[in-house]
């Protein structure tokens, strides 16, 4: 998302062996994102993973790495900092890593060495009590423990950040820079060797319908995603939600049933735009609906990307996803009062649609 928006054509490729085909114009700078599903995994697995799809990325032509990672620092992430290397060092046999998960624009930052969320210790959070990948420590020695070729830095401002950036650039490419959205911003204006030229934004996705009818899928636990779906249905009570089960289950399995559930909506009826809330469910959701990846185009808003679906049943259509504790509790209700605004600023100039990724076609017709 963050390289979207300054300008880069961006494309989530949901399998690796996606980029075999994606189209590169050697007049535009491209990123791919390679998702690796190795948050919940243990760090051996997340290695091995990272690792792949590192290497599929270097195949693929790319010069520089970023590795997202959670800017709770959930999960696997010494492992997929260790895969990245691994895989790296094959062309750089120097590399390193410089890892800053904050992100001041959503709260999180660095400070000491410490993971705060609006100040707050990471632990006392709701991060500390994720279901599924809680974080138990804001000490960063800990969650990402020491190595000579891994050096953590603090960032409590994003001109921390860009600083931050500058100095990763001017080590040149053989340092990974790992970190969430807020490193992702800081570097996607120093990379970008060629201004933005033609960006489609959310007013060029966005069917121009008097009235969008919403499909969304939440398949996180988290309080917040709760939350912020009671404040979206007292606000815009037409907008259709799939919600998990209550209780706590297996994961994997509510995230299936709830796929499922979505793709058989998304094959009966018509929807204009798609929202996933929930990293596990909408990775299982795109998955059933046959889908090759996301072509990232824009943010809804901080923190919130929008794109449009590539491949599959809902090839074309708008989509935009959040993470599960991502975002203040009228999130999703700023989500679909932005996707408004910019369907009445397309209606009201009368500007053609700009061209969508290859292969796409625009909202599903019903067959």
């Amino acid at each position: 998302m963050q390289f979207a928006k300054r300008g880069w054509r961006t494309l989530l490729a949901l399998d690796s062996t996606t980029l075999d085909t994606a189209p590169i114009d050697s007049r535009e700078s491209f990123v791919f994102a390679v998702t690796t599903d190795s948050r919940a995994l243990s760090n051996e697995a997340a290695e091995k993973l990272t690792a792949d799809a590192v290497t599929a990325l270097m195949s693929a032509g790319a010069d520089r790495i970023f590795l997202k990672i959670d800017s709770t620092l959930r999960g696997s992430v010494p492992g997929q900092v260790a895969g990245a290397l691994r895989a790296w060092r094959t062309r750089h046999p120097d590399a390193r890593a410089v890892v800053c998960p904050a992100y001041p624009a959503m709260g999180r930052t660095v400070a000491s060495n410490r993971l705060l969320v609006h100040g707050e210790p990471v632990e006392r959070t709701a991060f500390g009590r994720d279901p599924v990948s809680p974080v138990t420590t804001s000490d960063m020695a800990v969650l990402l423990p020491g190595s000579p070729h891994i050096s953590v830095v603090d960032a409590s401002t994003d001109a921390d950040l860009m600083a931050i950036a500058a100095s990763i650039s001017s080590a040149g490419p053989s340092v990974i820079a790992v970190g969430s959205g807020g490193l992702a911003g800081a570097l996607a204006v120093l990379w970008c060797e060629q201004p933005p030229a033609n960006a489609l934004t959310a007013r060029d996705i966005i069917p121009k319908r008097k009235q969008s009818r919403i499909l969304m899928q939440v398949s996180s636990l988290n309080p917040v995603s709760r939350a912020q779906v009671a404040r979206l249905k007292g606000a815009f009570p037409d907008v259709v939600v799939l919600l998990p089960p209550a209780e706590r289950r297996d994961s994997a399995g509510v995230a299936e049933a709830l796929a499922h559930e979505f793709a058989v909506q998304v094959e009966r009826e018509e929807w204009d735009i798609l929202g996933l809330v929930g990293g596990d469910g909408a990775r299982e959701t795109l998955a059933q609906l046959g889908a090759s990846g996301i072509r990232i185009v824009d943010s809804l808003i901080e923190g919130i990307p929008l794109g449009v679906v590539v491949g599959g049943e809902a090839d074309g259509t708008p989509v935009f996803t959040k993470a599960g504790g991502f975002g203040a509790e009228d999130a999703l209700v700023r989500c679909v009062e932005r996707m408004q605004e910019s369907r009445e600023a397309a209606r009201g100039d009368g500007a053609p649609q700009a061209e969508r990724p290859s292969g796409a076609r625009g909202p599903r017709e019903k067959q």
